[in-house]
């Protein structure tokens, strides 16, 4: 599988699991809820500093996200 999708399909579950909505994670991390679904839909690339926010934010290690 695709890197890019599997870390995609890993920022929407870890989402889901702490059910909120994409409006409410694009918030914290400054971005607009539209940019921030692209990103989990696949159609912009993760930046780094937003990794590292989406870390903090769902409280996981990097590895959660990018495995």
């Amino acid at each position: 599988m695709n890197e890019n999708i599997k870390i995609n399909k890993n920022l929407k579950q870890l989402r889901e699991d702490k059910g909120v909505m994409q409006k409410m994670i694009a918030e914290e991390l400054g971005i607009s809820a539209n940019y921030y679904s692209q990103i989990e839909n696949g159609h912009r690339t993760l930046r780094i500093e937003h990794l590292l926010q989406l870390r903090d934010i769902f409280n996981v290690s990097l590895e959660k996200i990018i495995d």
